[in-house]
């Protein structure tokens, strides 16, 4: 075997930690941009943030805020329960054995494991356990301790204020067939009318299939904040960044003297690498701010229909349109929008919201994915629900009434991304 030594020329992308920096804080969002300048300060003596605006009144504010601004507690579904069981009155054992029932729910406020090892456990009389099972079972949110989706409907339908036996009946006896909306088969089995089970499964789409996700909402609850305002003046569009979002540094002042001292000593070396990194950062943030400038710039341009007529004119438009007419790569375009916030004339909404694909009408012309999604789910709003469209009739209309061409494959596609039903199952008997 023989040994050949060959020169080989190749081209690669060197990224170095500056460029890779700049690159990470063009795409972070407002919370998390927030959260590297404030490690960065703590790093860097020299870093010192400017005053940023306080926000304007177009934040969505959610519960878990206003429960902050009144100065209340979040209480999880763990401690509202212990909270209830005070009045219980259970003794030392059955707390025992309501804390353990408490801790294994799940985010649904499910009973996951089978009482049977529960008891096991806890070395008790399966009996027992039951029993306290039933009494967590009455406090709130009600269905909570429930073991599976049948029984925490039920729970919830035997607590209600009125007549609710047929509805009971046909849950704990036929709950395949009603989950499945074989009305007619069940209309057989049961002796009630197609209307009757109407009503029944307009009672249970009141009740909440997973009461513990009522906490697990608010926990997730965030204060959403525009990264970029829009204005409308006198039929003009003009664009704001928020300070907070896209802040402005400033040099410590107090170490100015330092740095033009210029000392041999380490003090002296310390704050110039110090300040090489701070000259990167105010560099990285006008450059972060002034891209973003450029790409909602070019989205008002491209989307100025839906700014100033309404949300049903958005555009098709992609990354790479973006990307072309203002000279640099669709990677950036894609940084530069993600999670970020726009507040519009109509809503607050994510920047990605702009950029949708393109469908092609019967013109040869194209409209947006978006405005495809508009006009199905008005239809659908406005179908007769006892004779509710098929895809393929929904496909039809939207190019009898709108010039849209697309498949009846699409048209699922598309219903199921909005969370409609197939039209079997949004068939209602009345």
């Amino acid at each position: 075997m023989k040994l050949h030594v060959q020169q080989q020329q190749t081209v690669k992308l060197h990224l170095t930690q500056g460029l890779t920096q700049a690159i990470q804080l063009l795409q972070y969002s407002l919370a998390e941009l927030n959260s590297r300048l404030d490690e960065l300060s703590l790093e860097n003596p020299l870093i010192e943030r400017k005053d940023t605006d306080i926000p304007r009144s177009f934040y969505h504010k959610t519960n878990h805020q206003l429960q902050r601004d009144s100065g209340t507690a979040h209480e999880d579904l763990q401690g509202a329960l212990k909270r209830q069981a005070l009045d219980l009155q259970l003794s030392d054992r059955e707390k025992r054995i309501f804390g353990y029932l408490v801790e294994s729910l799940d985010s649904n406020g499910y009973v996951n494991e089978q009482l049977t090892f529960i008891a096991s456990a806890l070395s008790v009389p399966g009996e027992e356990v039951e029993t306290v099972l039933a009494k967590l079972q009455t406090l709130e949110p009600a269905g909570v301790g429930a073991r599976s989706l049948k029984e925490c409907i039920l729970i919830q339908l035997r607590r209600l204020p009125r007549q609710t036996a047929d509805a009971e009946n046909v849950i704990s006896g036929y709950f395949e067939l009603f989950a499945k909306k074989a009305w007619k088969e069940l209309s057989a089995r049961t002796g009630l009318s197609l209307s009757q089970l109407q009503d029944i499964q307009d009672l249970v789409a009141e009740l909440s299939p997973r009461p513990g996700l009522l906490y697990e909402a608010e926990e997730r609850n965030v204060y959403i904040e525009p990264d970029v305002i829009i204005y409308i003046q006198d039929g003009a569009l003009s664009l704001e960044l928020s300070s907070r979002s896209f802040p402005d540094i400033q040099l410590n002042s107090f170490y100015e003297p330092m740095l033009k001292a210029r000392t041999n000593d380490d003090t002296a070396a310390f704050l110039s690498d110090k300040y090489s990194q701070w000259k990167w950062l105010d560099h990285a943030l006008r450059q972060r701010r002034e891209t973003m400038k450029r790409v909602m710039g070019e989205i008002l341009v491209r989307q100025k229909d839906y700014f100033l007529k309404g949300k049903e004119k958005i555009q098709p438009l992609t990354l790479k349109d973006v990307a072309d007419v203002l000279g640099i790569h669709e990677s950036t375009v894609s940084r530069a929008v993600k999670g970020k916030f726009v507040q519009t004339p109509y809503e607050l909404c994510e920047l990605k919201r702009f950029f949708s694909a393109k469908v092609k009408d019967v013109s040869d012309g194209h409209t947006s994915s978006h405005t495809v999604k508009v006009q199905l789910r008005r239809l659908i709003e406005e179908e007769n629900k006892m004779k509710p469209l098929s895809d393929q009739k929904l496909a039809d209309l939207l190019k009898e009434q709108h010039g849209i061409v697309i498949s009846r494959r699409t048209v699922a596609k598309y219903r199921d991304q909005l969370n409609i039903l197939p039209s079997s199952v949004r068939k209602r008997y009345e």
